[in-house]
């Protein structure tokens, strides 16, 4: 979830807002659907429209409060695989790369695309990678907007399970029978039916956005701080590890603040705009899961995404869009599993 102030829904048009919150239809709620996807984050809705455009037959969201309620809402937007290379699994690295390709793909494909801003990232070394950027609520209300059916203030309250698979998900507004269900839940589900136990947390993070300014921010900032539209400076995320208050803390901004001041003096003239914290679901090795729900031959699960979960937003739903159609594992998730945790 999300609290505060953040940016990214002040840069919404009335039209992207309304694709937020749609409600339940009145009618075409197809009961029984291909592919029902459960959560409406980033990585939800970019799944549904892996699925939708790998031909899976229809696709039903559902939602349990508007979309990009969660994390999504107030994350950078920050499309940098090249930041994780030497921090992070292999795994992680290749699968963001393939991420941001796909971003790339789905800007120039996807009607009125998704809002990607090419980003130039410094690494260390002094070497410049193209990059990219998204206001994370935008590219999920556009995304939303070529979506044939879906619903928001859907609570799922459980699912009924036979022969191997899921025959049944309860939902406050119905029941669906899916021939395939796909749970993108943030955090693992926790629902009635459904045996599942995978160890997960939330990790607290701040974040802050500077009003307009005409200042460039050099190079020695860059990795902490980004200049966004309008020339706005964005700070973020801090790692606020035991802080499980649904609060944003002014000290934790101040710090910020006078941290990019230290590094950089114009930014004594500039005053902070929005403040926000987001609880980024994450694993104990922080790794998500993408994978199907052991002994159940129609359900997957992608969960824990942490800090990457815009990033990788395309290639997981694209992964697990082709696992749906094949049958067999994408090689890009080998790794990713929930076999990991030993359950």
């Amino acid at each position: 979830m999300t609290v505060g102030h953040a940016l990214w829904q002040d840069q919404l048009t009335a039209a992207e807002r309304a694709n937020l919150d749609p409600g339940v239809p009145q009618r075409d709620l197809t009961r029984r659907p291909d592919i029902l996807v459960v959560g409406g984050g980033i990585v939800g809705v970019a799944t549904a429209v892996a699925c939708l455009r790998a031909g899976l037959g229809s696709v039903v969201l559902v939602e349990r409060d508007h979309l990009a309620a969660g994390a999504s809402g107030g994350a950078a937007g920050l499309l940098i695989p090249e930041a994780h290379v030497h921090v992070d699994a292999p795994v992680l690295v290749n699968l963001g790369r393939l991420s941001l390709a796909l971003w790339r793909d789905l800007d120039q494909t996807w009607p009125g695309g998704v809002g990607l801003m090419e980003l130039d990232w410094l690494e260390p070394d002094g070497q410049h990678y193209p990059q990219g950027r998204v206001n994370p609520v935008r590219a999920v209300a556009r995304m939303a907007a070529g979506l044939p059916c879906l619903a928001t203030g859907v609570d799922v309250t459980g699912v009924s399970t036979g022969a191997g698979r899921v025959q049944m998900v309860h939902t406050s507004a119905g029941d669906f029978t899916p021939g395939t269900v796909v749970f993108a839940t943030g955090t693992p589900p926790r629902l009635d039916g459904l045996e599942l136990h995978l160890p997960a947390t939330e990790i607290k993070g701040h974040m802050l956005a500077s009003e307009p300014t005409s200042l460039l921010l050099p190079d020695s900032v860059a990795g902490f701080a980004t200049s966004i539209d309008d020339g706005r400076i964005l700070i973020g995320g801090t790692l606020d590890h035991g802080d499980t208050e649904r609060v944003v803390r002014p000290e934790v901004i101040a710090r910020m603040w006078a941290e990019l001041e230290a590094a950089w003096a114009p930014a004594r003239g500039v005053r902070i705009s929005h403040q926000w914290a987001c609880f980024r679901p994450a694993h104990p090795d922080l790794l998500p899961v993408i994978d199907r729900i052991p002994s159940l031959g129609n359900a997957w699960l992608t969960s824990g995404h942490y800090k990457t979960g815009i990033m990788m937003a395309p290639a997981t739903g694209r992964a697990l869009a082709d696992w749906i159609r094949t049958g067999q594992q994408p090689p890009e998730v080998v790794g990713l599993g929930i076999d990991r945790f030993h359950i």
